[in-house]
């Protein structure tokens, strides 16, 4: 893990777990790797806090109510009943011995596009990683992600329902290119829209230097400090007026056409746990939506779960996260040298071992979506914390760390007792790190 830029951290983004970063293809590499010191603290990590009550969700943000500068939906219904229908599909399935297959539940308000409403926005400059290793690899995707987990309301009381969506936008143009072949076949390249990216990344600034101002109802509201709810959401004189902002600001950067990729996450329907995961792909030319095999399972397996009775972690990953050299094909299995945190969820191991394994699923240089499965991303926070609770986070608030073992959440509102609170984890905060460097180095560029 790297060290932390303590006063860049707050709102600077990533590609979120970078558990779905990249699926829809990969891109040339531009020139952004090693990035100096960051100029200034850039608003590209943006958590909401939970909705209180009904009346509360003014100052949040329905996916139905975003459009592009043309009013077209960024997030069209009947793409998103596609997303919704893929993650209850058999794809969406995993398979568990001697009882039935486990899969994400969506109960019927949960269908309503309405109800699903943005948790966070997280901001890319690109995934899979930036690290020079990664981006030699796998070239650079720029990107702005939508974290977005469903609320209903009864009788004035609001429900966070445990489950979430990513909405995945990237910036990217050119023609795909051909790639080497590969025992698993790998997904196309293609070039980043750097000069568009750099107006959003502008957009982004250009809000944080008006939150400095006290230009959105309130007086002056800094943006520096730990990661954790944004500051301007937990002013009640800026909130309104810098949730109506962030809607102008996609609007204006952000369009159906760049929504390439989604990841679902959640529970079944009526059961505690497991907590699901899957990617899914819209397939260039035909816009088709489907589900994407995790390159960290067998190759062929599009969804995974964690659970903590019985087998914790099925199927069993098998990580690529400690091979020295990176390569732009799935290694089969066997090739493979990895770590994840299943080993730790089903089995005793010393705290020096959880450190060191945690350590890896968290640097965003030797993990990503392309070598690490799910699982691994979404719990090594928590299980560094339950069993080396002396060694020091950097970079993220107290407050929104996970603290119990059912919150599963990366960036977002996750279970813990008493409901689901905002919650950011240590690996969140090491991507942050790597593109705030490259977000300032990319807007320097143009100065």
């Amino acid at each position: 893990m790297g060290k932390s830029s303590k006063a860049y951290r707050r709102t600077i983004v990533s590609v979120g777990t970078m558990a779905f970063a990249a699926i829809l293809g990969f891109t040339s590499p531009a020139a952004v790797a090693d990035a100096p010191a960051a100029l200034h603290p850039l608003d590209v990590s943006i958590l909401f806090p939970a909705p209180k009550d009904a009346a509360d969700l003014a100052n949040f943000i329905s996916v139905a109510d975003l459009a592009d500068a043309g009013g077209a939906p960024l997030v069209p219904d009947p793409l998103f009943q596609e997303f919704l229908a893929i993650a209850a599909s058999d794809a969406g399935q995993v398979a568990v011995p001697g009882g039935t297959p486990a899969q994400i539940g969506l109960p019927d308000a949960v269908k309503d596009i309405r109800n699903w409403f943005v948790a966070g926005i997280r901001v890319d400059v690109g995934a899979p990683g930036l690290s020079k290793n990664v981006m030699a690899a796998f070239g650079q995707i720029p990107q702005v992600r939508l974290i977005l987990q469903p609320v209903t309301v009864q009788g004035g009381a609001v429900k966070i329902h445990d489950r979430a969506a990513h909405m995945i936008f990237s910036f990217a143009k050119g023609k795909a290119q051909s790639q080497e072949t590969c025992a698993i076949p790998m997904l196309s390249r293609i070039d980043p829209d750097l000069d568009h990216f750099r107006t959003a990344l502008a957009d982004f600034a250009s809000l944080r230097d008006d939150l400095a101002k006290g230009s959105l109802g309130a007086a002056s509201i800094s943006t520096e400090g730990p990661l954790d709810v944004h500051p301007a959401l937990r002013d009640a004189k800026a909130r309104k007026p810098f949730r109506d902002r962030l809607v102008a600001v996609l609007g204006k950067d952000l369009s159906a056409r760049q929504l390439g990729a989604m990841a679902a996450m959640g529970l079944p329907k009526s059961a505690p746990e497991p907590w699901i995961f899957i990617a899914m792909q819209r397939q260039p030319g035909t816009g088709k939506l489907v589900a994407v095999p995790s390159p960290a399972l067998d190759g062929k397996a599009t969804a995974e779960l964690v659970r903590f009775f019985g087998d914790k972690v099925l199927p069993a990953p098998v990580s690529d996260n400690l091979n020295e050299t990176m390569t732009t094909c799935f290694r089969l299995p066997g090739d493979r040298r990895g770590v994840s945190t299943a080993t730790l969820l089903n089995g005793t191991a010393s705290e020096q071992d959880t450190i060191a394994l945690t350590a890896t699923i968290a640097d965003p240089s030797k993990s990503h979506f392309f070598n690490t499965d799910c699982v691994s991303c979404h719990t090594e926070t928590r299980l560094l914390r339950s069993r080396s609770p002396t060694t020091s986070i950097e970079g993220v608030a107290e407050a929104v760390l996970p603290k119990d073992r059912w919150n599963v959440r990366n960036f977002g509102w996750g279970l813990e007792p008493g409901g689901l609170r905002p919650t950011i984890t240590r690996r969140t905060a090491t991507e942050t790190d790597e593109v705030v460097k490259a977000a300032n180095e990319l807007l320097q560029e143009v100065q």
